[in-house]
């Protein structure tokens, strides 16, 4: 295949700090669990926020790496259709194919890491979720189902005759 001399550059500076954004959102997740485990809310809150502003900072990067890859596409003189960075190593200098590889590789290392924990935090706040409900539940329905003013759904719960709670027993 015949190199065509095309600028890269453009595209590794958006890579990297997409990277850069991605690796915030590990060190925030991972920072999340923590918050999860110690039940500190506050912290919690505030790096769900956190976690907001990086993924519009990378959703702004994105955008830029499609153009920059469009760019790319049409100066190769490529149709007009998705292409995957691991495609673009075949349209590279030789000496630009190693660094998109590695930039390829340490993403896709990266993602990974960040689903697994990001995983992990689902599973925790699940389970604490569970175990409030199941608490809640404990003390104030005696085990009655007719007693919630709420289904899982948010939708109102049918009426229905009320039991005592545990609190009633004790009093």
């Amino acid at each position: 295949m015949p190199q065509i001399s095309v600028d890269f550059d453009p595209l590794f500076t958006l890579l990297d700090s997409q990277m850069s954004i991605n690796r915030q959102l590990l060190m925030l997740a991972v920072e999340q669990r923590q918050s999860i485990i110690d039940n500190n809310l506050e912290n919690l809150d505030d790096l769900v926020r956190k976690q907001s502003g990086e993924l519009m900072q990378l959703a702004n990067f994105e955008k830029k790496r499609l153009a920059a890859v469009a760019q790319i596409k049409k100066e190769i003189g490529l149709p007009d259709r998705t292409l995957a960075l691991s495609e673009l190593i075949f349209y590279a200098l030789p000496n630009q194919k190693q660094r998109l590889q590695n930039l390829i590789d340490e993403f896709a290392a990266l993602l990974n890491e960040l689903k697994e924990i990001n995983n992990t935090n689902k599973l925790l706040l699940r389970t604490g979720i569970e175990l409030n409900e199941l608490l809640i539940n404990i003390f104030t329905e005696n085990g009655s189902p007719l007693n919630n003013l709420y289904r899982g759904d948010g939708s109102k719960a049918e009426e229905g005759p009320v039991g005592p709670s545990i609190f009633d027993h004790q009093i």
